[in-house]
């Protein structure tokens, strides 16, 4: 030990009087390039000694306790701040060495600076004083240097991440307090253009770390441009650097931010450029300025009133802490990527208690939608329900609640849909329900209050939706249908097989699926288990039961991700307004959204879809495989007609397979759709694919909503 004590020692001092050194001769130093790399170790090693000297101040307080005055401990504590000394000497050194670099500037990095090569310099003399018992003036160096450190980490932290990084959450609270209203009172560049370079480009282009010289946390540095002087050629973005930069392709060794960074999207990008086209004025607002079509709907959406929930900035939960709430006969999820609200479904749970509901404690403020119809839920149960105090959808239909239960709703002050059908209330709780200011829907199906009763209640609350109908049970047949299946697919898009399983209902309830595209009947195959599916198509699922109606054919689709052909040529162009990202859209593997607005989508409007793939090497492809958005209510529409073409000379291609899609059907709901064609597998180098827009619009269409449209997020090819 005393060994290591001698080697650690003289080390670390060796390596403080070579760091003063150089800091007494700092102008004159130029660092070789192998010194430059080891600089960028900095932040690979400064975490140790602050490891290190933490724990040596634990064992110090535990040395002060009499069970843990041993030898053994003492020689432990000693070891840990002999390493502590060794690690902060090297770390402040390669610190010295990044520095060297020029790319951290201004004050905060000098402050990091000195205050990591005080700590080198205490922990060293802290040894030295342990070593020889100066416990009187020990312990005082010992806080100094654990001030020194918590100083330099702070610096350091902000030097790397932007000023304030510590109290960003709190600046995002009190950002959330001053929301903007409206679009027309946002000052341009202080409201939309500042925050998005905040988020994505500040990091690396602040005061402290102006990489090329560019400083983009205020507007004097954005405008003074960088090296070049031409970050911002004000009113002509097409000649301004930084715009150029942020609008490269992502391969392209000039695209900014750099590959591992968080990206602009394609619509900050636009916002940024419009603000350079209009004059890059520092106060202007947006009411001030010409609308410019393609503009505005970015700035409605980012600058609108805020009601009901998202006044209350509920924070998201963690999905780790939504999944441990889910098992076979609950399912508890996030209903949007954007907004932190849960839905619960309970349904058909003959064996409910209250349990089941108490364990949602954590995710309480987030539930916006509980489901119990068709389950064992009874009156005392709803006092749990109205834990949830931002629940906007409660389904209670075909349970034993009655007009006690629904009493312990009164508090629930955002809820707007109601289910009651076919439970045991009377006209006593259309009397409660009356006072319900948020209250929107109510279905009363099958309950025992008259038709008078609820014709009169319509009456009187004109604002209030009111559903109601008597279903004849006499017969011995319940003539209502199934509940639709619940499918859950692990993922979409998958490489080698996707995880299919289906929510099982209590009783006697059938299921069947096809994995083909034809409906589900009888004679499918039956599920009985979660299983793996390995080839493209659509998961197609129906439940059945004596007595009942079958469900709805609930549809999920399933695309293999096959080879990633190295060259992609869109030969028509897609609408500019969805233009996605271009060819890489089409083989990056991210599944589209429900909305046309999605950006992974390349949408097609005015003209027929054309894409040429290209192989390295003649290769045998047996199957082109498409993932489309079918949105008929919005226009879009599955292509009428797809051809597959391939040869080896794009010139001179053959027709592999063609496939007519089926007339679009009135009210069909929004879905991802996967289309398959299979043809005989032969070596070749190019492939390409022809999907025609439907030539007419359905008589029952809308002609007003204009022309058919093709959405496409992937395409997938698979060899022999």
């Amino acid at each position: 030990m005393s060994r290591f004590k001698r080697i650690t020692l003289g080390l670390s001092w060796f390596v403080n009087i070579l760091l003063l050194f150089l800091l007494l001769f700092e102008d004159r130093v130029q660092l070789p390039v192998w010194l430059q790399v080891t600089g960028r170790m900095h932040p690979l090693v400064l975490h140790f000694p602050l490891t290190l000297l933490f724990i040596g101040i634990l064992l110090e307080f535990l040395v002060t306790r009499k069970t843990f005055q041993h030898a053994s401990v003492r020689d432990v504590t000693s070891f840990m701040f002999y390493l502590f000394a060794l690690s902060a000497a090297f770390t402040a050194l390669f610190g010295f060495f990044l520095f060297k670099e020029g790319t951290y500037l201004g004050d905060e990095v000098s402050w990091h600076k000195w205050s990591g090569i005080a700590v080198s310099l205490l922990a060293v003399i802290l040894v030295m004083m342990k070593e020889s018992s100066s416990s009187a003036i020990y312990y005082p160096t010992l806080g100094l240097c654990t001030i020194c450190l918590v100083l330099a980490g702070h610096l350091g932290a902000e030097v790397t991440h932007g000023e304030g990084f510590l109290t960003e959450p709190f600046h995002k609270v009190s950002n959330s307090i001053t929301h903007i209203e409206n679009a027309d009172s946002a000052v341009v560049f202080r409201d939309v253009v500042q925050p998005i370079l905040n988020e994505k480009c500040v990091s690396c282009h602040n005061a402290n770390r102006a990489k090329g010289d560019l400083i983009l946390s205020d507007y004097e540095g954005i405008m003074k441009g960088g090296e070049t002087r031409d970050g911002i050629v004000a009113g002509k973005a097409g000649k301004s650097l930084l715009y150029k930069y942020i609008s490269l392709p992502m391969e392209d060794t000039l695209h900014m931010p750099p590959k591992d960074k968080l990206q602009l999207d394609r619509e900050e990008i636009r916002l940024i450029g419009w603000w350079i086209n209009t004059g890059a004025h520092v106060d202007t607002k947006y009411v001030e300025l010409p609308k410019v079509d393609s503009i505005q709907p970015f700035m409605l959406a980012r600058f609108h009133p805020k009601t009901g929930l998202d006044l209350l900035d509920i924070p998201f939960v963690e999905y780790d802490e939504i999944k441990p709430l889910n098992n076979p006969y609950r399912t508890v999820q996030q209903i949007s990527a954007t907004k932190p609200y849960v839905a619960v479904f309970l349904g058909s749970k003959k064996d409910f208690n209250a349990k089941d509901l108490t364990e949602l404690k954590q995710v309480a403020r987030q539930v916006v939608s509980v489901d119990l119809g068709n389950s064992a839920v009874k009156d005392n149960d709803l006092r749990d329900v109205a834990q949830f105090t931002h629940v906007q959808k409660l389904y209670l239909q075909n349970s034993d609640v009655s007009d006690d239960g629904v009493k312990h709703l009164k508090d629930l002050n955002f809820l707007e849909v109601l289910n009651l059908s076919g439970t045991k209330i009377t006209s006593k709780t259309l009397d409660e329900v009356a006072t319900w200011k948020s209250l929107r829907k109510l279905y009363l199906y099958n309950t025992n209050i008259d038709e008078e009763t609820v014709l009169a209640f319509k009456a009187s609350k004109q604002q209030l939706d009111v559903f109601n109908s008597q279903i004849d049970l006499t017969d011995s047949v319940y003539n209502a249908a199934l509940t639709s299946p619940v499918i859950k697919i692990d993922s979409p898009f998958f490489r080698n097989s996707a995880l299919a399983d289906v929510k099982l209902s209590r009783g006697k309830v059938k299921y069947y699926y096809t994995l083909d595209g034809t409906e589900p009947t009888a004679s499918a195959t039956a599920y009985a288990e979660p299983f793996r599916i390995s080839q493209s198509g659509e998961l197609r699922v129906r439940a059945t039961m004596t007595g009942w109606k079958d469900s709805k054919v609930v549809m999920s689709p399933l695309m293999k991700l096959g080879l990633r052909p190295p060259v992609i040529t869109l030969e028509t162009k897609p609408d500019r307004k969805y233009s996605g990202k271009l060819d890489s859209a089409l083989v990056d593997g991210k599944a589209g959204g429900f909305s046309r607005t999605d950006r992974e989508y390349l949408g097609y409007l005015d003209q027929d879809l054309q894409v040429l793939f290209e192989m390295k090497e003649p290769t045998a492809i047996a199957q082109l495989a498409l993932s489309l958005l079918e949105d008929i209510g919005n226009g879009v529409f599955l292509p009428g007609h797809i051809e597959v073409w391939t040869g080896n000379d794009k010139n001179h291609m053959t027709r592999a397979t063609s496939f007519d899609n089926a007339a679009p059907v009135k009210d069909t709901p929004t879905a991802r759709r996967v289309v398959t064609l299979s043809f005989t597998a032969e070596p070749v180098k190019f492939i390409r694919l022809k999907a025609s827009r439907i030539k007419s619009l359905p008589a029952w269409y809308d002609q007003k909503k204009g022309k058919p449209a093709i959405f496409i997020d992937e395409v997938s090819l698979e060899k022999r």
